[in-house]
């Protein structure tokens, strides 16, 4: 082993921990139950990075929207003010991560991301903005029983959990589609966006996308979270379809 090789683990190691450096600034990440108590203080800049379309179906409470995928997200955070704490959120973390990240390098000192996003927080049970102006809001998408009932079916029932935001699930997409009409006899195929389908993403407790779970008679026999390969899917299938 070269002597540059420990250096670079080391290094890997510390960027992977919840205080991250970039930029020479410093961004924290904290768990639901620490970022709820700390955006109750008060005095705080909430931004939610998501894209106005999500931002629009269920958001933090006085949380503002900048998106991080436009052009002009950098332009929109040096307008806030560098004196006051900053504490930024997405759907499961991702792109907060990235964000908490390119802030601290603008010169603000007090960066805190939300660890896994509103789906997290939804899961640790705390409130949010709806359009009906409730913290629940009234169900949308598809009911837990319903996702229940399509997991029985006759086939292997393979569910694709994604959303329209999301590069992963774009790439994944096509290898799923593709698989399972070349394997139609064998399996079904259940696409699950989970902004339009909170009811099933909570009870599922998704805190990350894209997710495949394949199921046999109801039952889940298979899971993978992140992009895979066709051969992958297709052994999965093979294997559970005896």
């Amino acid at each position: 082993m070269s002597a540059g090789k420990p250096l670079y683990a080391l290094v890997i190691a510390f960027v992977l921990t919840s205080c991250n450096l970039f930029g020479g600034q410093k961004y924290q990440t904290l768990k639901a139950a620490d970022f709820s108590k700390k955006i109750s203080e008060g005095a705080v800049q909430l931004v939610d990075v998501r894209t106005p379309e999500e931002y629009a179906e269920k958001h933090l409470k006085e949380a503002v929207n900048i998106n991080f995928n436009d052009d002009n997200f950098i332009d929109k955070i040096e307008k806030l003010d560098k004196t006051k704490p900053v504490y930024v959120y997405c759907l499961s973390g991702g792109r907060s991560t990235k964000a908490a990240a390119l802030i601290s390098s603008k010169g603000f000192s007090q960066v805190y991301n939300l660890d896994g996003g509103i789906l997290a927080w939804n899961e640790a049970g705390l409130p949010v903005e709806t359009p009906a102006g409730t913290q629940g809001g009234a169900p949308k998408g598809m009911s837990f029983d319903d996702y229940l009932k399509h997991t029985k079916a006759d086939k292997l029932v393979l569910v694709d959990f994604s959303a329209v935001w999301c590069g992963p699930c774009k790439i994944l997409k096509p290898i799923v589609e593709q698989t399972t009409e070349a394997n139609k006899d064998k399996v079904e195929l259940l696409a699950v966006d989970v902004d339009k389908n909170p009811a099933v993403s909570d009870a599922m407790h998704i805190t990350g996308i894209p997710l495949l779970i394949l199921y046999k008679n109801g039952k889940e026999v298979w899971r993978q979270l992140g992009v895979t390969d066709r051969a992958t899917l297709e052994n999965q299938i093979s294997v559970n379809s005896k």
